[in-house]
């Protein structure tokens, strides 16, 4: 059924594309170059083949950057120089991860595989396995590590043993977009997007329900009309939640209640980002946005990466990056929204927003390429 859905919505969008020849992506044009780039380093693992929807994601700890192909390689390099500190090829697909904490890593795969790893050394700890896919990273927080699946279930497992001590589940509509958001863990509750245009904010310890809100009301006529999923990362400061969902909607919610603060009509599949004052978000056409964080109203827009596919934007040193789908990173300016400068990171899309560390920032591409790369603006 995961299969046929998934086609469908491939076959649906496809229709949609064939009338409306303006999903054309813009063609790159010249810049100013303003700054410049300085690769610190660079290092090739396997490409992906067919990993659509996985999140691939490099996460860093305590000065070392871990990396896991969908062949089941994975890998710990020094940050700053690229040295190798360890190396395993595991015998598994890895489609999520991965997930970060002081002792170990965790990575999910496509057949429901969870596997912990230990970061010094890259021994594996334990394994387990859900119901469903995972498609987003795990987050470890208190001694536990909590797994989402494609099927809207959320799981919570023992950091030591890998033992399941929790499940929360929620119905899931049969017609979705391929991804998952990422939980967040904040002040020992966890904070969940699904499908259904549902939040909801689970106790770590047990999963209990603090509280669940449907915050997106998607009222279509057919199925692709209402599709509401909230795929994108979420974010969250202070007692503020901020999210996007592909139901043209970016809206902030309290913590404590998942009560609706604010709302605006652009929306996102690949989530959205926070600063001090803005929020900032690529929408489902690829135009970036700021919103003032406190209430939503609009700040600049660019559109001249418009259906490039591009990714969710890091704040970088008061600044954007965002890669698109031929493997470009953009820097934009955070004031104004102008393009500065771009290069190439490799041959082909990143599997997320670049990872910012610092004055550091670390992107992966589906073709294997890994970069560690700062930028100057002057």
């Amino acid at each position: 059924m995961k299969r046929f859905t998934l086609f469908l919505l491939v076959l649906l969008l496809a229709a949609c594309s064939n009338k409306n020849e303006e999903t054309k992506p813009n063609d790159l044009n010249d810049n100013s170059e303003t700054g410049q780039f300085n690769v610190l380093w660079k290092h090739k693992l396997d490409g992906a083949d067919d990993a659509y929807g996985y999140k691939l994601v490099p996460a860093e700890n305590n000065g070392n950057l871990y990396v896991a192909s969908q062949a089941g390689e994975v890998v710990s390099f020094a940050a700053l120089t690229g040295a190798v500190n360890w190396k395993v090829n595991l015998d598994s697909e890895i489609s999520a991860g991965p997930g970060i904490g002081d002792t170990i890593l965790v990575l999910g795969g496509p057949e429901g595989k969870v596997i912990a790893l230990d970061v010094d050394t890259g021994t594996v700890l334990w394994e387990t396995n859900v119901t469903s896919e995972v498609l987003s990273p795990p987050v470890i927080d208190r001694n536990k590590v909590v797994v989402r699946t494609q099927d809207g279930r959320v799981y919570g497992f023992s950091i030591q043993t890998g033992e399941r001590e929790w499940i929360f589940d929620t119905n899931i509509p049969n017609l979705t977009i391929r991804g998952n958001s990422r939980p967040i863990a904040k002040g020992g509750r966890v904070y969940i997007g699904f499908d259904n245009g549902k939040v909801a904010a689970l106790n770590i310890m047990d999963g209990t329900v603090l509280w669940q809100q449907n915050v997106i009301n998607s009222q279509g006529k057919t199925e692709i009309d209402r599709i509401a999923d909230i795929d994108g990362d979420i974010a969250a400061v202070a007692t503020d939640l901020y999210l996007a969902s592909a139901a043209d909607k970016t809206m902030s919610v309290a913590t404590e209640s998942g009560r609706v603060l604010w709302s605006q009509n652009i929306g996102s599949v690949t989530g959205v980002t926070v600063s001090r004052r803005s929020l900032y978000l690529s929408d489902n056409q690829s135009i970036v946005h700021e919103l003032n964080r406190m209430d939503g109203s609009r700040g600049w827009s660019q559109d001249q990466l418009l259906n490039r596919n591009v990714t969710r934007p890091s704040y970088y040193l008061g600044d954007l990056l965002v890669g698109d789908f031929e493997g470009y990173l953009h820097v934009i300016d955070g004031v104004n929204g102008e393009i500065l400068n771009r290069f190439r990171t490799g041959g082909n899309r990143l599997y997320d927003a670049p990872v910012v560390v610092g004055d550091v920032f670390y992107t992966y591409n589906y073709d294997g390429q890994i970069m560690a790369v700062r930028y100057s603006k002057n």
